[in-house]
């Protein structure tokens, strides 16, 4: 979303750990200028916003803090030798709500709101030329979204409705106080105007409570301010995938036919013209999860359909946006894993799960790979809906030594291995001691090398030809 992007400071990953370095580099500038050594390294606003940059890239716990150290440095020596160089700019304060709100610390919401007031306290004094801007309030926003929690969310969802208080405060006294030449004769608070990034992030807030409702409320908000003319309002892809999300979360028994019928509302405005609304490949791995999470019968015919349906538009309509991707086959599949219900209604979860399953291997020559996820589904699948025969050994043995070819056994393919005792044992008999569980640290590293979400805590200290009884699948 070209939008939100444009909305964010620059803080664009990578370079992590310099940040200690470029703290220590700023302090060598500001001793070699002070003491006359060097006056063409004097620090200015831009030094330290690069520093602050640094910070908020190195993703450490206190990054907030020391921007705000950093910042607190600005002021007071602007304050003490009036150079106007070191004065804080937009830029600064911004990044330091950004880092403040990405530290993950309790209290980041708080102080980034502090942080804001007092920004436009020192503006109001005439201290500093950078007053609060759109991006300013949706950092802070943002905070409150990510610090999780429906009081959280309840926050930030205020803190949206006093913006737009002032928004309709400012147009009742520009009518008001208009001249007869159609002149305002206005002194007054700047207005800021929420734009689509701003509700974006209040939908996510609400959508990770699962509070889907108020997400829905937000939207049609949304929907009735741009049928007033409010176009920086409009919602879009990321606006109704949020919403989605907030379906998929809810503990409404009726959330997937209500994200089912979001869905269809993005499709008709796409094709109506509606660029805004162009729903993808999340949109439909969304509303699939809302359907695993559910006790809906059938559904994991459900899941099927609307894979096939979202296959169709990309494959026959070429809409690049519905390319297929591991997610939405390994959402069917759980779909699949997660089928309860009367024994045909389960062979029927089994047939679509072993049919889904085949069609995934069969991509990998169009770069879509199979994870650990969609296998560990894969193996509830069949633990869970075949009989417990040799059929069902075979299906289990062959895809986790799949598996650990592709170097994706994480711990949910482990866990459905436990599931199932005697091909647990004999699988993995050369990792297992004393009965113990295997877990990471037993198994080669080839088996869960391509792992993406896992967090290994541990580095073996062990040279690689003496990892216990190593042996390959492949």
């Amino acid at each position: 979303n070209n939008n939100n992007n444009k909305q964010q400071p620059p803080h664009d990953g990578g370079n992590k750990g310099n940040n200690k370095l470029v703290e220590e580099l700023l302090d060598r500038m500001i001793d070699m200028y002070k003491s006359g050594k060097n006056d063409r390294v004097k620090p200015d606003t831009v030094t330290y916003n690069a520093v602050l940059k640094v910070w908020g890239k190195s993703g450490h716990p206190k990054s907030g803090e020391r921007s705000e150290a950093l910042l607190d440095k600005m002021l007071q020596l602007y304050e003490e030798t009036g150079d106007s160089d070191i004065i804080p700019d937009e830029v600064t304060f911004n990044s330091v709500i950004h880092n403040i709100a990405n530290s993950h610390v309790r209290d980041s919401p708080q102080r980034a709101m502090r942080l804001l007031e007092r920004m436009d306290q020192l503006y109001e004094s005439g201290l500093i030329k950078a007053r609060p801007d759109i991006i300013s309030y949706n950092s802070v926003l943002n905070a409150f979204a990510k610090s999780g929690g429906p009081q959280s969310a309840s926050r930030a969802e205020e803190l949206l409705d006093t913006l737009e208080a002032r928004v309709m405060y400012n147009n009742d006294d520009d009518d008001a106080d208009a001249d007869n030449n159609g002149r305002s004769r206005r002194r007054r608070r700047h207005a800021i105007r929420p734009d689509v990034y701003s509700y974006n992030i209040v939908i996510s807030a609400w959508s990770n409570c699962g509070d889907a409702n108020k997400a829905v409320a937000l939207l049609d908000r949304m929907t009735a301010l741009t049928n007033e003319g409010r176009a920086h309002v409009k919602p879009d892809a990321t606006t109704y995938n949020t919403v989605l999300h907030a379906w998929s979360q809810s503990s409404d028994r009726n959330a997937p036919v209500k994200a089912l019928g979001l869905l269809e509302i993005m499709l008709r405005l796409h094709e109506g013209g509606d660029r805004s609304a162009n729903p993808d490949v999340m949109s439909f791995t969304t509303v699939i999860n809302a359907f695993s999470k559910s006790k809906f019968p059938r559904k994991a015919r459900q899941a099927r359909d609307l894979l096939r349906r979202m296959k169709s538009l990309y494959e026959e309509k070429g809409q690049e946006r519905m390319k297929p991707n591991v997610f939405v086959y390994a959402a069917v599949l759980n779909a699949c894993a997660y089928t309860f219900g009367r024994e045909e209604e389960k062979e029927e979860a089994l047939k679509i799960g072993i049919e889904t399953y085949e069609e995934l291997q069969s991509l990998s020559s169009l770069g879509i790979e199979t994870n650990h996820v969609a296998y560990g589904s894969f193996l509830r699948v069949c633990r869970r809906l075949m009989p417990e025969d040799s059929r069902r050994n075979h299906f289990i043995t062959r895809a986790f030594k799949q598996c650990c070819s592709d170097g994706q056994v994480g711990e949910y393919v482990l866990k459905q291995l436990r599931a199932v005792p005697k091909l647990y044992a004999t699988l993995l008999q050369a990792y297992i001691v004393d009965g113990g569980e295997v877990s990471y640290r037993d198994l080669p590293e080839s088996w869960t090398c391509n792992v993406k979400d896992k967090r290994r805590k541990w580095k073996s200290d062990e040279p690689v030809g003496k990892r216990r009884n190593e042996r390959s699948y492949s």
